[in-house]
């Protein structure tokens, strides 16, 4: 009770004017890419609002299961007249994007990794958004630093088999097909089978590959078409891997996960999109904001997985890294 009348005693305070937001998540409120945006964007509100929340689940709910949550979605957006929508990723992005430019609600995406023409972003005018843009070369680069030898190195890409997925890493390899920059070759595996994830990276090492990078493993599925956790995969994989492996997203790096990486960090994507959001509860058009792309990258390392594996660190590496456990 007392807690109830905390947020009645918030709710009561807010002044009668305040904006009223309705924030859609392609996710579920537990996966650790919406945990940090969306903490971004909550903390750096200029004004009071009023938000609402809405969360597709769609890592883990069949198809149609999560676009009748976005059908869902569209009747509250009618029902309640947000003053701004707030779409985060792709598939909420996907979903309701034609329908929401048929009202004159201002919008501001985020976590977009396909192209905006996909969706005819730019013919809506009161759009504007935050471009996710996973930093590939440089943390490619990085781990071409970090191996051992001056040899030409082949790498491996694994991640699922995710719309998130195949967006993310079609700029690289239109039809994941095995590229090479510079001296390195890098082949990718994309599948939703947990069997087949797990096969890839026992049998890495003799199949030539000197390091693993995991992409996503959020939609891996066991035989029984059962979800497992996320934690439990990338743990699992830090077990069991032969060779060192590493992630393009923060959450992938830490003590039972990846070592480290050249990473995109979900609180600094947050904070992109609630600058956009002030923008536009200061009276700023989105027409005239346009999009931005996430290009700020950081290192982070694993001060565990980097002893596990021997990894050497070049100090001005190092002294730039956000260390974790």
């Amino acid at each position: 009770m007392r807690i109830l009348a905390c947020l009645l005693l918030l709710w009561a305070s807010l002044p009668a004017s305040a904006a009223r937001l309705m924030f859609i998540h392609s996710y579920h409120e537990g996966y650790p890419w919406v945990q940090d945006y969306r903490q971004a964007i909550l903390e750096n509100l200029s004004e009071p609002t009023k938000m609402t929340e809405l969360f597709l689940d769609s890592k883990r709910l069949p198809r149609n299961a999560f676009v009748k949550r976005a059908d869902d979605a569209w009747e509250a957006i009618k029902r309640d007249k947000p003053d701004i929508i707030i779409l985060a990723d792709d598939n909420a992005i996907s979903l309701l994007s034609e329908r929401i430019a048929t009202t004159k609600t201002p919008v501001v995406f985020l976590g977009l990794n396909t192209n905006p023409r996909d969706h005819g972003l730019p013919a809506y005018r009161q759009f504007t958004g935050i471009l996710e843009r996973p930093l590939f070369k440089r943390s490619l680069l990085l781990v071409d630093c970090l191996l051992p030898g001056n040899e030409a190195k082949k790498l491996l890409i694994l991640s699922d088999n995710s719309a998130t997925s195949r967006a993310a890493f079609s700029p690289i390899s239109a039809d994941f097909k095995p590229i090479r920059i510079g001296k390195l070759t890098i082949a990718f595996t994309l599948t939703n089978s947990a069997e087949e994830w797990k096969q890839a990276v026992i049998g890495a090492k003799k199949a030539g590959y000197q390091g693993i990078f995991t992409g996503l493993y959020h939609t891996l599925t066991t035989s029984g078409s059962d979800y497992l956790e996320a934690s439990e995969i990338i743990a699992w994989t830090a077990e069991h891997s032969p060779i060192p492996h590493f992630g393009f997203w923060d959450f992938t790096v830490g003590r039972h996960a990846n070592p480290g990486g050249y990473v995109l960090n979900g609180y600094e994507h947050g904070l992109l999109a609630a600058k956009l959001i002030n923008r536009l509860l200061a009276g700023e058009q989105a027409s005239s904001l346009g999009y931005i792309s996430d290009s700020k990258g950081a290192f982070r390392f694993s001060l565990s997985g980097v002893a596990k594996w021997h990894l050497s660190i070049p100090k001005e590496i190092a002294e730039k890294a956000d260390w974790v456990e």
